[in-house]
Formats: C-alpha cells, sequence, structure tokens
C-alpha cells in the first residue's frame, strides 16, 4: 500500500506567546497525521521559543525548530522553504489555527486528480469585535468553477468576482512543481508575488469551499496597524517585481495588466493618506515615470487628477 504523501507545514513564529499554543494543538490534532512541521523562531523576545520546545515531545518528531535572528516574515517562511522534505507545503501563521480535517481533506483532493494546488476560505475570528463587522475580514472565494485546468483562469476569475485571495495560509501546493519559489524579503505584502506567481504557474487547481483557516483579528498585527510609507512601498515593488518576472515568461493579459495597475493605485492611495490628502506634482510626475512600463493611460490620469478622473468615470457611466 503507498504511502501517504508527506506535508510540510511551515510555521513563522515572533513573539506570539499569547496565541502559539493553539496554533500548535491544532495541527497536533489533525486527522492526517503524516506532515512535519518547520517552526521558524524568527527571534522572538518573549516566551515563544520555550513553548516550542515544550510541545517537540507530544509532536513526536513531527515537530522541528529552527532559531534565527529577526528577519521578517517573507525570511522565515523562505527558511522554512529551504528545509521542506514534503510533497506538499502549506504556510500557517502562528497567531492563527486551522480546523482538524484541513490537511485530510486538502491532501485528499490534491492526490485524487494529482493536482498542483488546492485553495480554500478563511473564517476571521476575534473577542473584541462585533460580528457583522468580522464577516468583513473572512476570505471567501466566490468562484464559478471547483476545478481549474488553467491558473490563469482561476486569476482571471477571482479578480471577477472581486475575491481575489493572495493570503498564503488559504493553499496547499505541490512543492516540486515550484521548488525554486520564494518570497519577497524585506517589504510588506509579500502574498501578492507569491500567490500570484503560484497561481498562474499552476495547473489543475481544486477549489474548495470550507473555511479551514482561522484568521486571528488583533491589534499591531500587519494588517491592522497604522498605514506608513513601507506599506505603500511593498505595493510598489511588488507590482514592479511581479511585471518584470512574468513579463521574462511571457505570461501577460489584460487581467494582469490591471492588477499591477491595482497595486501601484493601492501604493498612492496610502501614500496620499499618510500626505493627509496631498501629494506634489513632482511626486506624481516621479511615480509615472517609475512606473512607466506598467501603468495605462487611464491610471496616469487618476494620478495626476483624481477628480477629473472620477467626474469623466461618472459622464461615461451617465452616457
Amino acid at each position: 500500500m503507498k504511502e501517504s504523501p508527506l506535508v510540510s507545514i511551515i510555521l513563522p513564529v515572533y513573539n506570539v506567546e499569547l496565541y502559539l499554543a493553539e496554533c500548535l494543538d491544532s495541527v497536533l490534532t489533525q486527522s492526517y497525521r503524516n506532515f512535519e512541521l518547520i517552526a521558524v523562531n524568527d527571534g522572538s523576545t518573549d516566551n515563544s521559543n520555550n513553548i516550542l520546545l515544550e510541545y517537540q515531545d507530544k509532536f513526536l518528531e513531527k515537530l522541528v525548530v529552527v532559531e534565527q535572528p529577526n528577519k521578517g516574515l517573507s525570511a522565515a517562511r523562505n527558511t522554512g522553504l529551504d528545509k521542506v522534505k514534503g510533497e506538499f507545503v502549506y504556510f500557517l501563521d502562528s497567531d492563527d489555527w486551522i480546523l482538524t480535517d484541513t490537511l485530510e481533506k486538502c491532501v485528499n483532493t490534491l492526490v485524487k486528480d494529482n493536482s498542483d494546488l488546492v485553495v480554500f476560505n478563511a473564517k476571521a475570528f476575534c473577542d473584541d469585535m462585533p460580528v457583522g463587522l468580522l464577516d468583513k475580514l473572512d476570505y471567501t472565494r466566490n468562484l464559478p468553477k471547483e476545478h481549474y485546468n488553467n491558473g490563469h483562469q482561476l486569476f482571471v476569475d477571482s479578480r471577477c468576482e472581486g475575491t481575489y485571495i493572495v493570503q498564503s495560509c488559504c493553499y496547499i501546493y505541490r512543492y516540486n512543481s515550484h521548488p525554486a519559489l520564494r518570497f519577497i524579503e524585506g517589504i510588506l505584502h509579500e502574498d501578492h508575488y507569491f500567490s500570484t506567481s503560484l497561481f498562474l504557474s499552476s495547473s489543475n487547481i481544486h477549489v474548495l469551499t470550507d473555511r479551514f483557516f482561522q484568521r486571528r483579528i488583533r491589534k499591531n498585527s500587519i494588517t491592522t496597524s497604522s498605514l506608513s510609507m513601507k506599506h505603500a512601498t511593498g505595493y510598489y515593488e511588488t507590482a514592479a517585481i511581479l511585471h518584470k518576472e512574468l513579463s521574462e515568461k511571457s505570461i501577460q493579459s489584460k487581467e494582469l495588466s490591471e492588477y499591477y495597475n491595482y497595486m501601484i493605485y493601492t501604493g498612492i492611495k496610502i501614500e496620499r493618506e499618510i500626505r493627509q490628502g496631498h501629494m506634489s506634482f513632482t511626486r506624481k510626475i516621479e511615480l509615472i515615470s517609475t512606473f512607466n512600463s506598467i501603468l495605462t493611460f487611464k491610471e496616469r490620469l487618476r494620478i495626476m487628477s483624481p477628480r477629473f478622473y472620477n467626474k469623466l468615470v461618472d459622464t461615461l457611466k451617465k452616457s
């Protein structure tokens, strides 16, 4: 009887002593047992590393603890990727957790049709937040198909439905199909590059509607912290690198162009908010010049004169 494939779970850990045990327990109680948990302690200064060491006996050699100086989320995930032994890879954030049948259902789906990738949904939770507001923070893929032979079509359908989910905790993929893929280190919004590259280079993709990933919303996380130029720069750099790499691979489309422009303009909106709604003419020209090969005429117009652009769009809608 063929042995069940090994799943490598990569767990970056940084100062999460309040939540780490719940996360580890969710892995420990998985109904699917052939996994390795690669926990990368990214320079934690709290009790996180001691908690990892306490759990090693419970995992019966399934838990590998790697220690490194603080380098950030992307670097920690890359360290984990360099140590992968499994056929499939899953990224889990150490302040979140997963349902007990996550690995079992995902692996069964991957193995059944020899798939590259299986994607699923997420449920947001927070003790101090109203349910109505939490529902808006769920990750839900409303897609017309359950199976895609082409990763680009998955990308197009997700963008058209307005539910493109780049969160790396919301999929499991076949490692040997993408052995060189790594996260961009030193920037925010790193999932945009990694996930988009992964989706577009994958075939035979399955979509599960299960909300396996339980996403904790907490203060001072990347998603809830105050905006800074680092947030804007993350979008700028991701758009530029993704455009360069995919263009070199001759992966181009109208939808991808719109996505690059979306990321750049998201960065610009953040920068405007930081500057209290103002952006100098010189800065606008600088951004247009920097992203000259990416920006469409429409986006250049929107950067130079948002008010005129919005009036023009309203006029065209009414005509």
